[in-house]
């Protein structure tokens, strides 16, 4: 009787259990960059589309790459926001510090930290 209702609770968990996969592979997306936030660790790209690119900076280099706002972009980045969190969804909500939150559509991070330099 025992190892029927083990097979039985087995099967039942087994049923109900997922197979998801996360992945958190780069890939290319292209925005158009039209306005950012930056703190002294991260600056954060907005795009026209409400996505966020979270880009950290780079401390061992001056060199930067100019971005013009305004402008599309093609960047190597890795989705974020698309991660799943034991099933529960986030708040799509960035918070950069303590008093300068970001709704956003979609959260994306640089693939390499990075210096960016924009221009108006």
């Amino acid at each position: 009787m025992k190892n029927i209702f083990f097979l039985f609770f087995s099967f039942i968990c087994s049923c109900q259990t997922n197979n998801v996969i996360v992945s958190s592979k780069p890939v290319y997306i292209k925005r158009k960059i039209i306005s950012f936030k930056e703190n002294n660790e991260v600056r954060v790209l907005i795009a026209d589309n409400n996505d966020i690119i979270e880009v950290f900076k780079e401390n061992m280099s001056n060199k930067c790459k100019k971005i013009k706002l305004g402008k599309s972009y093609s960047l190597k980045i890795i989705p974020v926001s698309d991660l799943i969190q034991h099933g529960v969804e986030s708040p799509n909500e960035y918070i950069l510090n303590d008093s300068t939150t970001i709704n956003y559509n979609h959260y994306y991070t640089l693939e390499k930290k990075q210096n960016i330099c924009i221009t108006k």
